[in-house]
């Protein structure tokens, strides 16, 4: 059985400390990066497949929105989970779309909601909507 990989991006280390300590008792293989550059190098590194993406909306070197934008031209089928500390008018600011439209987990968070937030993710239609909240 294959374990399935996650790649954190966060440029606040207890964060990226946090989350990766929550996946990985849950068997996830945990790639981490602390901003844009070092995103796309662990991406291109990695020699499998990454199914979902946790992003900090504000990085340095440029805002998660456009990375995972970047992440997704060279793997279209990866997920994303977008994170930030600000509020959802900070997203849609980024986004220019309304926050159920998008998978956001607002911080500061309990272990039980990022994994709640990863499996919904996984199940959902494509990388940003989704259509399971629809209605």
């Amino acid at each position: 059985m294959s374990r399935r990989t996650v790649l954190i991006v966060d440029d606040e280390a207890a964060q990226r400390d946090l989350m990766r300590g929550i996946l990985q008792q849950e068997s996830w293989s945990v790639l981490e990066a602390s901003d844009y550059q070092e995103a796309l190098a662990v991406q291109q590194q990695h020699p499998g497949e990454i199914a979902v993406l946790v992003i900090d909306l504000r990085l340095p070197g440029g805002n998660g929105f456009d990375l995972s934008k970047s992440l997704l031209a060279r793997e279209p089928h990866l997920k994303v989970l977008f994170v930030s500390g600000q509020a959802g008018a900070e997203l849609r600011r980024f986004l220019d779309v309304t926050v159920p439209e998008v998978h956001f987990l607002q911080k500061p968070f309990q272990p039980p909601e990022l994994l709640e937030h990863v499996k919904a993710v996984l199940e959902s239609a494509g990388p940003f909507v989704d259509t399971a909240r629809e209605g």
